[in-house]
């Protein structure tokens, strides 16, 4: 999440002026906490650098904080495919009787109800004008014929409804092992991502691969038929007994860092780091369960404190 630069200034003039009067005291505490926790043999140390942000502040600038403690790694497969509208959610309007069209009330766009009426059909037969059906809802997405036009059957409307898809993933040999249905899976497509799980396992003729197909919801059309995606499968998930948010490592000094939080205190802690996910990582060191760490806007803390090391040198 961004933020303007009218935020970032706020954050750092209250950083200078209104917590001046109790910076002191809080360098002096935390001088002495240090020392006081010099011996311990679980202590983690820092590097030496911190920010005091009272916590108004820190909610007006975004800061989230998790905490520290077990979670999961998912080992994934990527897939690639394509979305695709289910054949019940579509759908062809013919006249039920020969006839001409006596008038059109529904255009390409257009989104109908079941049942709504698109055209009026005066029969041949009995010379009675009867009404002709969306058959589900959706968008007219075709229009075959006009007012006046004589209709024998034909295709009048095509309907469309894609506020579910199935993303249709090639599966080829090398991975039918350890693709099956039912297991989680992520698609990736306009720079978001949505979990979904597979579905079935399809073959396609006379072709070198199967389908493996995921129902994706599109209630907010947030994505439409034809699309190419990215998809990746949770082919293992590996209990691991601490990680950190992808989101909150920060690069300080040429070390991975985290930024903790203790009170109104952010100090930032090098972190080794195992096995990642792109989400989440496992933690080997650095970090301990249940401390308090930010997730969210860490590079603003990271800013405050090479602002402050920059000051220091000069």
């Amino acid at each position: 999440m961004k933020y303007s630069a009218f935020l970032i200034v706020l954050l750092i003039n209250v950083l200078a002026s209104p917590a001046q009067s109790h910076v002191s005291d809080e360098n002096t505490k935390d001088k002495q906490t240090r020392a006081a926790v010099a011996d311990e043999p679980d202590h983690v140390e820092g590097l030496g650098e911190a920010a005091i942000i009272n916590a108004d502040m820190a909610k007006r600038v975004g800061i989230e904080v998790s905490s520290a403690g077990p979670g999961t790694i998912e080992r994934h497969l990527p897939l690639y495919g394509e979305l695709v509208i289910p054949p019940n959610r579509q759908a062809q309007v013919r006249a039920r009787f020969p006839g001409v069209i006596a008038q059109i009330k529904a255009s390409v766009g257009d989104k109908v109800s079941k049942a709504d009426v698109l055209a009026l059909v005066e029969s041949n037969d009995s010379l009675r004008t009867y009404p002709l059906t969306a058959p589900i809802s959706g968008v007219v997405i075709q229009q075959y014929a006009s007012q006046g036009e004589y209709t024998a059957g034909e295709s009048l409307f095509s309907l469309a409804d894609s506020s579910v898809l199935w993303v249709e993933l090639k599966m080829f040999p090398a991975s039918l092992d350890e693709i099956k249905t039912g297991l989680p899976v992520h698609i990736e497509a306009r720079g978001g991502r949505v979990d979904s799980h597979i579905s079935h396992i399809l073959p396609v003729t006379g072709q070198p691969y199967v389908l493996a197909r995921v129902v994706l919801d599109n209630s907010q059309n947030r994505f439409a038929a034809g699309e190419r995606v990215r998809a990746l499968v949770d082919a293992e998930i590996i209990n691991v007994s601490l990680v950190v948010d992808n989101r909150a490592l920060q690069q300080l000094d040429g070390k991975q860092v985290v930024f903790v939080r203790e009170g109104t205190r952010y100090e930032p802690r090098p972190v080794q780091l195992g096995r990642t996910d792109g989400r989440f990582s496992e933690v080997l060191s650095g970090l301990h369960a249940a401390e308090d760490y930010v997730v969210v806007n860490s590079y603003l803390i990271k800013a405050e404190i090479e602002k402050a090391g920059a000051a220091h040198e000069h």
